[in-house]
């Protein structure tokens, strides 16, 4: 209460202050006066009395002790899953504050300086940097100095890996946003720091900065030295007085002298005149006791300001002769220079600095210095070697330790993975992340177990999550894609990513992942690419440099570790046809010689044959012989060789194995006699790889100790499988196999199996190894020989010839670094011998370059509308396919500005306002109708009745607006389907008459040639003169003039051609007589006289053409629509007659001009459309997935992700529409947990030809609902002109071959009894059910985001019903052996 004795205002008025109700808040209420002596009811307090011991325990409770909630029965229904991070209290990722204090630094030229009397004592702790703090957003101070990462905050720790769909992804890198990066400029570095004026501290000497900012304690130095120069000041253009740069910096800053700006101009220039090289390679070799930076910079400060003193001492010895104002240097003219905006400057070094014209970003290598020197500019390599590094591995260390992105291309087993291995290095020297990509799960593992001894190392896949927050992550390159679009927090933490086999970008249905990696990346993140040998690197190198905006170092090489040898093997000899990468022609030839004795002793016991009638074409010999019954076969495989009662089946089980065992054994023991083993036999067939394995059952190949050896592994791996499994048929039959040394590899084996050939072949214990061109992209094992069972493969749509890229892939397993001093290739020849144009190509050709398989998908539009910065129009521009346009921009932007800059002629009109624009719109369209409708005329009975010799037509000019009259002269025939007409061309006096004819003597008439004559009217005879158009004699035809047959008669120019009837304008209703002999075959001039004259006669008074056939009454046109045209085009010309420019004198002119205009306006207009985003090849596709989109409510009109949206941006293993539309129908609800898995594997399964599974009636519905959504779905794209076929759509995301298999898996039966439902492989059906794991984990998360909490625990059940025993056996490369 207050004290009611003062006079205060507050006093007068008695209070009192209470609780109110249960909230706790405070109450003010006015008091009875005077106030009552009986106290008032008061409410009891919201909380109980607080006091310090009670405070301390309620802090301890609540946020000291940690403990874990436990779903208990109450709350079971809304707790899906047990989430220790969401579970314990208090949470472990505390919330971060908003904002946070920071220090203001300011340079040291920018702080208060005391006055020149201060003694120096004061002056010199006046220099202690004593920042003041100031207050900021939280995201200001992530934003500045980020490189362009998106300014939000860290999420919950359980996200920081694979992110969340509610994550925002982080700014791709090279994005042109020039105001965003001078705002993170300006926050970043003060504008002192930016404008240049340190370096006029550093020439002024001084104390130095000791502490950096954000540091307690520093470096001392000592003073910076003063060095004496001179500025030359000018003002307006004129010199003013000199400067020491030790005077007021009132004096030196009204003269604006941005050190910045001098020295960016000159380094422009210097750059121009100079080849790019690496900084300062010389520089840095020959003084090898600079390892100080400070003093480095100082030492080039010195010798800048050293040289500019020296260029003023001489502009003034030189300034007495001639004018002061001249400039005499570069820095005298960059002086005189407009000064740049500093802001504009500071971010346009940035994403503007790609504008610059001719900017190369794939930089090369091969600099010998790098090599020679190389451990002097790397003294302190972050990972020793053991032996010498290659000179394109020197390279790349090099780049790599200068924090920039490389290219390695080079052979198989050169030594990609040092770079690879370095990359790691550096990021656990630097206490960073690095990330290695790979396209197939088996690099992954494999590539996990060779690093896990060296570095710290994870490992991440659609199945397998080991040790996430490790510094080196391997992971398939569609989880890195993943982690971009979802916006991982580990990005942050990122330094490099390692693209390994980037020649996998060729493939056409992954290949897109890598573009879409390479574009999400942010600019903090350095790229190493590795791949094999392709012909356009650069190409692609400059592609990932320009979208980068970061030079890309290109570093191969084309030598081999190991030389190989190519040969064939045709008849039990090798002949050696290609050696150091050159073809042997001779040994061609023999092989050649061979085929042809041996085919002619076949030939010499069937008489009448022909040479080549009982062998296979060139190239069908690699043709699968086991094609024609794969589908007969495939069915139990490994069983395929059963015995039989029937007699046909034992011939063609026994036969095979017979012929296949006589066909490889004589190359292996060929090979096993030049040690040439271990060999790859490359079969591109799974059952081909099984049937060679099998048909050398006579052959063993290894010594007691190595079956030892194989039969211990083998037990130890296999232990982990449970009992029924180790007894699984291909189990048992590769352990056969193995203690024999002989491999089989392929997609159909089980996972573990793979592995164990994998491994043992890396022992050396198995000799001979059937395999498909897997095993060259997937494996790193190196073998002594490779053998190519045939030069053709299916690649899934057709049979076709190996590509030489992929011929050498496989052929650079042969030859073992270290081992074999050459590699040996075999090429088997069965039944003919290659032809030498397709071994030259394949063995010797350049490979397949690297092409685009950029191609829009539903996910990638989906994530990216969530993204503000990066539209889909952007990502279309980044990809690899619109390389080409968008480098050429620059250059149309240039032509763009000169085309805008230039002139344009305006049109005078001499009648007053111009209406030649409205008369010029009305001729094109008049042209337009009078094509059409002169189109549809010609083609009448009556036209063509009419069109005869003697009738009068106007035809169309080649040459002058003016169209030309003439005379039907013969009409088409067998020998020219075209009309000879005669035309009158003009006066003879303005004609351009041929060469000069009077010299010519007078020939027969049936010998003139080409050219103009005039019949001199002396030499006219009676005849001539009195000229009978009939006849006398019948024409045969024959044209013996030579067309086109020009001339002059009576004063009138004329010509005789042949035409086509589109060329004639229109039919007149005159005709006149004509000697068809004596025009064309028996030329006569006075015939020819003749016909001029009649012809200028038809021409009526002030008219050039006589009148035309009317095309309704005369010809018959009766075509509604043509007869509409027609009226359209007459009153067309009568309202041009109407137009005061009809008749113009000058209308020729103006019509000339303003075609002129035309062509210049359509030039522009299509220079714009190229510069724009309509012009992207991919943009009719993406405006028709949006409506697609829009229309099944995915966006909203505005483009904001939906809830559907959102689920669908989940759906990453399966088809996301199907997938989405399938959950938003329930279709999966009235389904057990094992028919929903069962269903789902259509969306996951690969394999087009399978045997029919048989179903259960409820299974049948459900693959009927989901085959029907699949069919709406692409008549709905089909309708907004997207390519896609519904059938087609349906039938290649759905492939129903395993839901029985699956559906029996999940409710517990033997994988042994499920192998026996189908006809697919266990390899292929483990990988199903793995992946369809995945798809239920996204299943799971899509329920989550629908709030469907049955169907987040069907999921959840199915994900555990499938994920049991040999399926889901740890990988032996991950967990070891």
């Amino acid at each position: 209460m207050g004290d009611l004795t003062t006079s205060s205002p507050a006093s007068e008025v008695p209070f009192r202050v209470s609780f109110s109700g249960h909230g706790g808040h405070l109450r003010l209420d006015p008091t009875p006066n005077p106030p009552s002596p009986i106290p008032e009811f008061v409410l009891p307090p919201a909380y109980p009395p607080e006091s310090p011991s009670s405070v301390k325990e309620y802090l301890e409770a609540n946020y000291l002790n940690p403990e874990l909630h436990l779903p208990t029965a109450a709350d079971g229904a809304r707790v899906w899953d047990l989430d220790w991070f969401e579970l314990a209290r208090p949470p472990l990722e505390p919330s971060a504050p908003r904002t946070m204090l920071v220090p203001a630094w300011e340079p040291p030229f920018r702080r208060r300086r005391p006055p020149l009397s201060s003694s120096s004592s004061s002056r010199q702790e006046s220099q202690v940097w004593d920042p003041e703090s100031v207050q900021m957003d939280m995201s200001d101070v992530f934003d500045s100095g980020t490189g362009g990462i998106t300014p939000r905050m860290p999420g919950p720790a359980k996200d920081f890996v694979r992110g969340s769909v509610n994550s925002r992804p982080f700014r791709p890198g090279g994005l042109h946003d020039d105001a965003a990066a001078a705002a993170a400029l300006e926050k970043a570095f003060p504008e002192g720091a930016r404008n240049g004026d340190w370096v006029r501290e550093l020439m002024s000497g001084g104390p130095a900065q000791v502490n950096p900012p954000g540091f307690r304690k520093g470096l001392d130095l000592g003073n910076l030295k003063e060095y004496k120069s001179h500025w030359k000041c000018y003002q307006d253009g004129e010199r003013v007085d000199e400067q020491s740069t030790s005077s007021s910096n009132d004096t030196m800053d009204k003269y604006s002298v941005q050190f910045d700006d001098l020295f960016k101009i000159a380094w422009e220039e210097d750059s121009d005149d100079k080849v790019p090289r690496e900084d300062h390679v010389q520089q840095l070799v020959g003084d090898e006791e600079t390892n100080d930076v400070d003093k480095q910079n100082i030492s080039k400060l010195q010798n800048a300001s050293e040289t500019i003193e020296n260029l003023d001492i001489e502009k003034q010895k030189g300034g007495a002769q001639g004018d002061v104002s001249e400039p005499q240097s570069d820095l005298d003219q960059m002086l005189l220079s407009s000064v740049k905006d500093t802001s504009r400057d500071s971010s346009g070094s940035g994403d503007g600095s790609m504008a610059k014209e001719g900017k190369v970003w794939a930089l090369v290598g091969g600099d010998e210095d790098i090599v020679t020197n190389f451990y002097k500019l790397v003294p302190d390599m972050a990972i020793e070697y053991p032996f010498e590094l290659d000179k394109f591995q020197k390279e790349a260390i090099y780049y790599l330790e200068k924090g920039e992105s490389v290219f390695v291309a080079a052979h198989t087993s050169a030594g990609k993975t040092v770079v690879a291995e370095y990359a790691f290095a550096l990021a656990t020297k630097h206490c960073t992340r690095a990330v290695y990509t790979a396209p197939i799960k088996t690099i992954s593992n494999q590539k996990y177990r060779d690093f896990c001894g060296k570095f710290d190392v994870g490992l991440l896949t659609g199945d397998v999550s080991i040790r996430p927050e490790a510094t080196c992550l391997i992971m398939t390159t569609e989880i890195l894609r993943s982690m971009l679009y979802r916006g991982a927090d580990i990005i942050r933490d990122i330094e490099w990513v390692i693209f390994d086999e980037v020649h996998y970008v060729n493939d056409a249905e992954r290949g897109v992942v890598w573009e879409e990696v390479i574009i999400m990346l942010p600019k903090h993140i350095n790229i190493v690419l590795l791949s094999a040998t392709v012909p356009n690197t650069v190409e692609f190198a400059d592609w990932i440099g320009r979208t980068k905006q970061k030079k890309i170092h290109v570093t191969s090489t084309n030598k081999r570790p190991v030389p190989l040898e190519h040969c064939l093997f045709y008849s039990g000899e090798v002949f050696k046809i290609c050696e150091k990468d050159a073809f042997l022609t001779q040994g061609y030839r023999e092989a050649k010689e061979v085929f042809k004795k041996k085919n002619s002793s076949k030939l010499g016991m069937k008489p009448g044959s022909k040479p080549g009638t009982t062998a296979v074409r060139a190239g069908t010999q690699g043709r699968n012989p086991d094609t024609s019954s794969r589908g007969r076969d495939q069915k139990n495989p490994k069983h395929h060789h059963a015995s039989s009662s029937a007699a046909a089946v034992q011939q063609s089980t026994s036969g095979p194995r017979r012929s296949e065992s006589s066909f490889w054994m004589p190359l292996i023991n060929n090979l096993l006699k030049k040690s040439l083993v271990p060999v790859v036999i490359f079969c591109f067939s799974k059952n081909r790889c099984d049937r060679s394995a099998e048909s050398m059952f006579g052959a063993d190949l290894t010594s007691n100790s190595e079956k030892s050896e194989i039969r211990l592994f083998c037990d130890k791996a296999f232990s982990r499988l449970k009992g029924s499994d180790r007894n699984l048929p291909q189990v048992v039959g590769i352990q056969s196999l193995l203690r024999r040394g002989i491999g089989v590899h392929h997609a159909g084996l089980l996972p573990i199996v793979k592995e164990v050939v994998e491994m043992l072949f890396c022992r050396g214990v198995i000799k001979v190894l059937f395999s498909t061109e897997t095993f060259a992209m997937g494996v790193n094992a190196p073998a002594r020989t490779v053998v190519f069972d045939s030069l053709r493969k299916f690649d899934g749509k057709e049979h076709r010839k190996l590509l030489p890229g992929e011929y050498i892939q496989m052929a650079g397993r042969a030859g073992r670094r270290g081992l074999d001093n050459i590699g040996t290739v075999i090429v088997m020849c069965r039944d003919e011998i290659p032809e030498e144009s397709d071994l030259k190509n394949l063995i010797v050709g350049k490979p397949t370059r690297l092409e685009s398989q950029f191609r829009l998908t539903y996910t990638m539009i989906l994530h990216l509308l969530r993204v503000e910065e990066l539209k889909v129009e952007d990502m279309l521009k980044r990809s690899f396919a619109e390389f080409h346009a968008q480098k050429n921009l620059p250059e149309k932007e240039k032509l763009l500005l000169q085309m805008l800059r230039q002139p344009t002629k305006t049109i005078e009109c001499i009648k007053g306002e111009p209406a030649i624009e409205e008369y010029y719109e009305m001729v094109l369209e008049a042209e337009a109708h009078r094509e059409s409708i002169t189109e549809a005329i010609m083609q009448l009975p009556a036209s063509q009745q009419s069109l005869t010799p003697g009738r009068l037509v106007v035809v169309k000019s080649q040459s002058d607006d003016d169209h030309l009259l003439g005379v039907i002269v013969k009409t088409p025939s067998a020998a020219l389907k075209q009309y000879v007409v005669l035309v009158l061309t003009g006066d003879c006096t303005s004609s351009a008459l041929a060469p000069d004819s009077s010299n010519q003597n007078e020939k027969e008439a049936g010998d003139f040639k080409q050219g103009y004559f005039v019949i001199p009217k002396g030499k006219r005879s009676m005849e001539d003169e009195y000229f009978s158009s009939v006849s006398t004699r019948k024409g045969s035809g024959v044209i013996n003039i030579k067309l086109p047959y020009k001339g002059d008669a009576s004063g009138m120019g004329f010509e005789v051609r042949a035409i086509e009837n589109k060329e004639i304008m229109s039919i007149c209703a005159s005709k006149i007589k004509i000697d068809q002999v004596r025009l064309l075959e028996d030329p006569s001039k006075t015939v020819y006289s003749k016909t001029v004259q009649m012809l200028i006669k038809e021409q009526p008074d002030g008219n050039k053409y006589p009148a035309a056939l009317d095309a309704i009454k005369d010809l018959k046109m009766k075509d509604m629509l043509l007869v509409e045209n027609y009226y359209a085009y007459q009153r067309l010309l009568q309202k041009m007659s109407e137009n005061k420019c009809h008749g113009c004198i000058k209308l020729k002119e103006h019509i000339a001009l303003m075609k002129e205009q035309k062509v210049y306006k359509d030039q522009l207009n299509d220079l714009k459309y190229e510069m724009s985003d309509e012009a992207l090849q991919q943009m009719p596709e993406f405006q028709g997935r949006i409506d697609v989109l829009k229309e099944i409510h995915y966006i909203d009109s505005d483009l904001v992700v939906q809830l559907k949206g959102r689920v669908a941006c989940e759906m990453n293993s399966g088809e996301e529409l199907i997938s989405t539309e399938c959950l938003f129908e329930n279709q999966l609800d009235d389904l057990e947990p094992e028919e929903a898995v069962a269903i789902m594997s259509a969306l996951v399964f690969q394999q087009r030809n399978t045997s029919e599974p048989s179903l259960t009636p409820k299974l049948a519905d459900a693959r009927k609902r989901i085959y029907d959504t699949a069919i709406r779905l692409g008549k709905l794209q089909r309708e907004f002109k997207v390519p896609v076929d519904p059938e087609e759509y349906a039938r290649d995301n759905l492939k129903f071959g395993l839901v029985e298999v699956v559906y029996e898996w999940a409710k517990g039966t033997p994988f042994a009894d499920i192998c026996e439902l189908t006809d697919v492989s266990e390899g292929l059906i483990v990988r199903t059910i793995v992946r369809l794991d995945e798809t239920c984990r996204e299943f799971r998360n899509a329920a989550s985001i629908m709030g469907n909490s049955a169907l987040h625990k069907k999921m959840e059940t199915a994900s555990n019903a499938i994920k049991r025993d040999i399926v889901f056996a740890a990988s032996l490369y991950v967990t070891g052996i």
